[in-house]
């Protein structure tokens, strides 16, 4: 009897350590984003549909930030669902509100919000959050310019918003352009990038951004206006900080890039944005972000295909204990990486998450070979039923078509004889 019992014993103590394995590779793959979350910067995307997946290529491999969206436009829904988007998704008081660091307002449908939520914009920014809107507040929809420069976030920001709605309203120049830095801006925001040749990048389209007295310009546009304008300004408000971009973000100068002639530095200059919005230390080492930026990329990339192929696998019953072990030390070893970069120590960082990298080829093998014996039963399988329906349909075809066992001739029936 004990022999019997054995079995389906050690099936139950296999399943549930696989399972456990499973929750516990999740959980590990939830650390950067959850254990450490009071390090990163919480930020709150107020964004049009069309920015969500622009922004995840920028933040999704980012262990530094953590983000929520909230989609505020949308021209395929009716107004009714955005505004139960917004109701659904925006922070319900302002104690909620003002725990995120950064504020980014991307294309956002402004005529959509309340009263109560502009005003919370503008007193987040006031008590000491960060916060970027671009030029697209300035829509091209009847309605927007309006109710941002007749709101009181706008304030908050360093484009005087309502001279822009009076004078050029939804009007946008798409002339292409190129990016001239402030060197003379007492913070290197931008300025450590200009080695790296970003301000030969050029870009199509952008709107007019008026600084307000009291602001700083960090970049100017050339080339789609007369003259040098303002691009990227900023200012201190209260206890916070905001700034205002001339293009959509991301897009233009901060463009992901994904060729050669797209500024490459772009996801590092975004990130020093954010840091300089949240009052956290700048990039020095250019060179040295850009490098680990593209690992942790690499890696969380290439680690989301590993998962998932695991999860293929184990639902054709084969065991991946092995893989999932060798994913939590990767894990472990990731999580090192992500501290060392929270803490800006972007070398120690580099050699970890290097490390990481250099262990996911071992991992991706033993997923392939699990693969390949999973499927090689499914592929059998496959093949003897495909071989067994053609050799009964052979063997049919030839007894009933060639050999006739089967065949009998017509023979008349009586009712037919008695007509005749």
């Amino acid at each position: 009897m004990q022999g019997r019992v054995h079995g389906p014993v050690i099936s139950q103590v296999s399943r549930v350590i696989s399972g456990i394995l499973t929750i516990a590779t999740i959980a590990i793959l939830l650390i950067p984003w959850q254990c450490m979350a009071a390090e990163r910067i919480n930020m709150l995307l107020l964004v049009q549909d069309s920015r969500i997946d622009k922004f995840r290529k920028f933040f999704d491999g980012e262990p530094s930030v953590t983000y929520s969206v909230v989609v505020t436009r949308d021209p395929q829904l009716p107004d009714s669902e955005i505004l139960k988007l917004i109701r659904l998704y925006f922070p319900r008081s302002y104690t909620e509100f003002k725990d995120y660091r950064v504020l980014v307002l991307a294309k956002p449908g402004y005529d959509y919000f309340t009263p109560k939520q502009d005003g919370w914009i503008h007193d987040a920014v006031y008590d000491g959050a960060g916060g970027i809107n671009d030029g697209s507040v300035f829509s091209q929809i009847a309605g927007i310019p309006e109710a941002w420069s007749n709101g009181r976030a706008w304030q908050a920001f360093p484009n005087d918003a309502p001279t822009v709605t009076a004078n050029y309203g939804a009007w946008a120049s798409t002339a292409a352009y190129s990016v001239q830095i402030n060197r003379e801006h007492p913070e290197p925001v931008l300025t450590v990038f200009i080695p790296f040749g970003v301000e030969m990048t050029v870009s199509g389209i952008s709107r007019v951004v008026i600084p307000r007295q009291g602001s700083s310009v960090l970049a100017w546009q050339l080339g789609n206006y007369p003259g040098r304008e303002p691009y990227l300004v900023s200012w201190d408000y209260g206890d916070g900080r905001s700034m205002t971009i001339g293009n959509p973000i991301p897009g233009g100068w901060l463009k992901y890039p994904t060729g050669t002639a797209d500024n490459q530095y772009s996801p590092e200059m975004l990130m020093n944005m954010i840091y300089w919005l949240a009052g956290t230390e700048l990039i020095d080492d250019v060179e040295v972000f850009h490098k680990v930026k593209s690992y942790f990329t690499e890696f969380r990339a290439r680690l989301k295909v590993l998962v998932s192929l695991t999860e293929f696998i184990d639902r054709f019953g084969a065991s991946t204990t092995r893989i999932r072990e060798e994913v939590a030390a990767l894990e472990e070893v990731y999580a090192e990486a992500s501290g060392h970069y929270l803490d800006h120590s972007f070398v120690d960082s580099e050699i970890q998450i290097k490390r990481a990298l250099d262990g996911l080829p071992s991992a991706e093998e033993e997923a392939r070979r699990e693969k390949e014996r999973a499927l090689a039963w499914v592929y059998a399988i496959e093949w003897l039923v495909s071989a067994s329906v053609f050799f009964i349909s052979g063997f049919s075809l030839w007894t009933l078509m060639v050999r006739r066992r089967l065949y009998r001739d017509v023979q008349v029936t009586k009712l037919r004889m008695q007509g005749k």
